[in-house]
């Protein structure tokens, strides 16, 4: 009888084995049609934290083990943005409008004639071109990083963007950009410093009321660290082919469902990237610092013959209306200009047209387009023609 039973066993362990090692096989192949790969393509900066590497051309499919929704080729221009290669000296008869963000102005999930710069910057010349010899060209410059805050913004103007003498500022807001401003630590975009906590973002701080900048105090290990594992697991390189037990991935997967709906099976897994500040006097902390921030941005930028206008995403993402009040207010008080692009997004959604990837979470093609003509449509008063079908949408402080 024991001998019987051992041989059931054996015969459906075997069984289970088979079925396991076709599945993965099936997945593998799936992997290989529609690779999809890990790319350091940030790397560390004394000023801002980090950028991206100047010169780099690289393929982004996402964090899933496939190309499940894009495969898209980047290309950094020499200054180290995703933009044309551009000249800091403005050229006569050019205005330009420059775009600070995280990764949703960098827009690594579309082409790059997709992205909302760039239908921005065919928009606005297309416009100009039904006035030949009168109107101007237009240059719309992307400063987009991933993972940055508002508070690297500032940062990002007064070492980057401020050079290339842009007419017009939009950056784009939402709460999660504001809380960046404050915290140190940035989980999401670099493996070189999830587990070991390093503070490798810029801060800011208030003293006396008054705003104070603080230095990511671990830069230098935040260079080692990500120098050795450049050196070491990606060969020398800065992008690698996923490589996994696929299997094993939805194992894990289904043990962190497990985990959330029945605790006591484990505890669950902490979400990627930082957590949110649950103390309220903390938020109201970190929405005073960012005001400052906003305003002290607002002040050089204008000082540089610029006008800042702030693109309002905080209801898009869920944020309570407490912060597109606080944008309003800081527009209306400092001749800002503003749009509040929540609200188009919102209504593209409602319509059946998403705006988001589904698994990426960032801004699809659609996305990107709503992103633009929410701009345009907020500087159409500037231009000689005004011949937008969309432009019945009002924007708070036109130019």
């Amino acid at each position: 009888m024991a001998g019987k039973l051992f041989k059931i066993v054996v015969v459906n362990v075997f069984v289970l084995l088979v079925l396991w090692l076709f599945l993965e096989a099936a997945l593998q192949a799936i992997a290989l049609v529609r690779p999809s790969y890990e790319v350091m393509f940030l790397q560390p900066d004394k000023v801002v934290g980090w950028k991206q590497v100047p010169g780099l051309r690289w393929t982004w499919t996402g964090s899933h083990w496939f190309a499940s929704e894009f495969s898209v080729v980047v290309e950094t221009n020499p200054q180290g943005f995703r933009d044309k290669p551009r000249d800091p000296a403005k050229p006569d008869g050019v205005k330009r409008v420059a775009l600070l963000g995280d990764s949703f102005v960098e827009a690594v999930q579309v082409p790059f004639e997709k992205t909302a710069g760039q239908l921005l910057e065919q928009r606005l010349n297309d416009s100009s071109h039904q006035n030949p010899g009168q109107a101007p060209r237009w240059e719309v410059l992307n400063f987009g990083i991933s993972g940055h805050g508002v508070g690297q913004y500032l940062l990002a103007w007064e070492q980057y963007a401020k050079d290339y003498q842009p007419d017009y500022v939009a950056i784009l807001v939402a709460k999660f950009h504001m809380r960046r401003s404050v915290l140190k630590q940035e989980y999401g975009g670099f493996r070189a410093s999830k587990k070991k906590k390093l503070w490798i973002r810029p801060t800011f701080r208030l003293e006396n009321d008054e705003l104070v900048r603080e230095p990511a105090r671990d830069f230098n290990e935040f260079v080692k660290t990500q120098e050795h594992l450049i050196n070491t697991a990606f060969s020398g390189q800065r992008t690698r082919r996923k490589k996994q037990v696929i299997t094993f991935y939805y194992a894990r997967q289904f043990k962190e469902q497990l985990a959330s709906l029945f605790p006591w099976l484990g505890r669950k897994p902490r979400p990627a990237g930082p957590l949110p500040p649950t103390d309220s006097n903390a938020d109201d902390t970190m929405v005073t610092i960012n005001r400052k921030i906003i305003e002290e941005l607002g002040r050089k930028v204008a000082r540089a013959g610029s006008r800042l206008v702030i693109v309002d995403a905080a209801r898009y993402f869920a944020d309570d209306e407490i912060i597109s009040a606080l944008l309003k207010e800081a527009c209306s008080k400092n001749g800002f200009g503003y749009v509040p692009l929540y609200e188009d997004l919102l209504k593209s959604d409602a319509g059946g047209i998403p705006t988001r990837w589904a698994r990426d979470g960032h801004f699809n093609e659609a996305g990107n387009e709503v992103f633009a003509q929410a701009l345009f449509a907020w500087m159409t008063p500037l231009l000689p023609v005004n011949k937008s079908p969309s432009n019945n949408h009002p924007r708070s402080n036109p130019p």
